[in-house]
């Protein structure tokens, strides 16, 4: 078995490929292993290349998510084959653990910070994806208005130069259940506090999501003048 191993601003991905048995299990939790001593306990395993599980694998995996979970963080898995998926559901493994359909869902699920006032103690996701690179960066939505997005990422994600096209992929947990996707492109990038944040400009978003932004942004003027009046 082989693995691709990714970091993604504190989340890894590890994309498992061929046959998950008994004699790759050593090596699987070496490199858990591994990614633990780096700090690192939000883990997600890809397993949509993975042609054979058994259970002494899927043991495996339940020793790593509970050496994640012990240290605040978890594993979950993303885009399971179908024999993976049998296996686990065999097992009733799919109750144990978070499986996505994708691994924006599972990097959302790892990262998210659970509320959306989109003020300096509640930012939400966003999965940025750049054309060139082959996973999405994660940030952190500070500012929504209707026509634009501000965000906070790490230092040295690719360059984010004004004026680049970038499609991004984000969810407000409290608001709506599904994701909103829509094309923007970069108005300003500019260093703070050893972070980049990114304001971007909405390009392309079907009709239903904008019209969910507005109302959301309506919604949360709204709540803040009513507070204001309050005080």
């Amino acid at each position: 078995m082989k693995v691709l191993k990714e970091n993604l601003s504190g989340i890894v991905v590890l994309t498992l490929k061929g046959e998950f048995d008994s004699f790759v299990t050593n090596p699987f939790s070496t490199e858990i292993g591994k990614v633990q001593d780096e700090g690192v306990h939000k883990i997600v395993l890809n397993m949509r290349l993975v042609k054979f599980v058994n259970s002494t694998a899927l043991g495996a995996m339940i020793k790593a998510r509970k050496g994640c979970r012990a240290a605040g963080g978890d594993l979950v898995v993303s885009q399971p084959s179908p024999s993976v998926r049998e296996a686990m559901e065999s097992l009733g493994l799919d109750r144990l653990f978070s499986i996505f359909d994708d691994d924006d869902a599972a990097l959302a699920e790892l990262d998210k910070s659970g509320a959306v006032e989109l003020d300096e103690d509640a930012e939400s996701t966003v999965m940025i994806h750049v054309p060139e690179a082959t996973r999405p960066i994660v940030a952190r939505l500070r500012k929504l208005e209707a026509d634009s997005i501000e965000c906070r990422m790490p230092a040295g994600a690719p360059d984010l130069v004004r004026g680049r096209e970038l499609r991004l992929k984000f969810r407000l947990p409290l608001y709506r259940k599904e994701y909103f996707e829509v094309a923007g492109r970069v108005e300003r990038c500019e260093s703070e506090g050893g972070q980049a944040v990114v304001t971007l400009h909405i390009t392309e978003a079907s009709d239903a999501d904008r019209e969910a932004i507005e109302s959301f942004v309506d919604d949360m003027r709204e709540l803040r003048d009513a507070a204001r009046g309050g005080n």
